[in-house]
């Protein structure tokens, strides 16, 4: 009798054994396969408000799911992010909306999935005695980048009422930097001057004998009948969304609820924002609001995306590469 209790129970020591070896075997191959499935989805955004969109993304280190992160870069230019797109470095990226264009038309393979930022571009003045367009003739204006946004519209509104830029005003480039430029307003060694935010709202709060001369949206909507132009946009790597699309739908469905925390909590986000080095908080939290971000698809957005190139086409055609992008630009919902 001892012997078949002792016998019975060896068999069931074994039974046990096996079970839990097999448990462990099991645990250690879904491990294994779930390392293997594991995706991480390198995004580029750029220092300054382009980069607002992307600091929600951070709370929890980019963790989407289980199976899937976001490793977020951020550099300091448009070329920096071009070279990792280009390279495959990059699978998702925010780009100057004009950019995007520019790269599609040069072959690199990538897809427009969004609108994440519009338009938030004003001319400014310290000078009381300017109240007509006849008042800046001969006048010096001052623009942050040659062939940017703010330059590119600065010729084509100018143009649209009647004025060419060559000879009734001369625009200045010297101060390519919207930071040292906000910098000189304040300081009152330039008081003719196109602005993008954060600076906007810097400038108005430290000096307050600023007046507004134009309002660039507001002249958007006037020529155009659109609300807002794109001044940037969330680029996909083509290659990534083939192989990826769940992953992918994830880290959108991740952006745009990145940009409705960032417009709803403006001081945690800007906590973060200058924590992830984009901007400093001191200067990102009152200008949130007034940055325009948004979360609108490319294929949602596609006549007004197509307008805005249209309009840079009249203007530049290089500016975007060339030509209109084609409906495949656009990432398919």
């Amino acid at each position: 009798m001892n012997k078949r209790i002792t016998y019975k129970r060896a068999i069931v020591t074994i039974l046990i054994s096996t079970v839990l070896l097999f448990s462990i075997f099991s645990q250690a191959v879904k491990e294994a396969q779930d390392e293997r499935d594991r995706v991480t989805i390198n995004m580029g955004v750029m220092k300054g408000p382009s980069g607002f969109s992307a600091a929600g993304i951070a709370q929890d280190n980019g963790e989407i799911n289980d199976l899937t992160r976001i490793e977020l870069g951020v550099y300091s230019s448009p070329n920096e992010v071009i070279a990792k797109l280009s390279n495959g470095e990059l699978d998702m990226a925010a780009l100057p909306t004009n950019v995007a264009a520019k790269l599609y038309n040069k072959g690199v393979g990538i897809r427009l999935a969004a609108i994440t930022g519009e338009g938030m571009l004003q001319f400014i003045t310290t000078d009381p005695s300017i109240e007509t367009f006849e008042d800046l003739r001969g006048r010096t204006v001052t623009v942050p980048g040659q062939g940017a946004t703010p330059d590119q519209l600065t010729q084509i509104y100018f143009s649209a009422f009647g004025y060419d830029t060559t000879d009734f005003i001369s625009l200045d480039y010297s101060v390519a930097s919207a930071a040292q430029l906000t910098q000189l307003f304040i300081a009152g060694k330039k008081d003719l001057i196109v602005l993008p935010e954060p600076f906007l709202t810097m400038a108005k709060t430290k000096q307050p004998d600023t007046i507004i001369l134009l309002d660039y949206q507001n002249i958007w909507q006037a020529l155009t009948g659109v609300e807002n132009y794109p001044i940037t946009v969330l680029v996909v790597s083509d290659a990534f969304a083939q192989e990826h699309p769940e992953q992918l739908t994830a880290a959108l469905e991740k952006v745009e609820q990145s940009i409705e925390w960032v417009n709803g909590n403006p001081a945690e986000a800007a906590s973060k924002i200058e924590e992830l080095q984009i901007l400093t908080a001191a200067l990102a939290e009152p200008s949130i609001p007034y940055c325009n971000l948004v979360y609108i698809t490319g294929e949602d957005a596609l006549e007004r995306l197509d307008m805005y190139f249209s309009i840079l086409q009249g203007f530049d055609y290089e500016s975007i590469g060339g030509s209109i992008p084609d409906e495949q630009f656009y990432l398919e919902k």
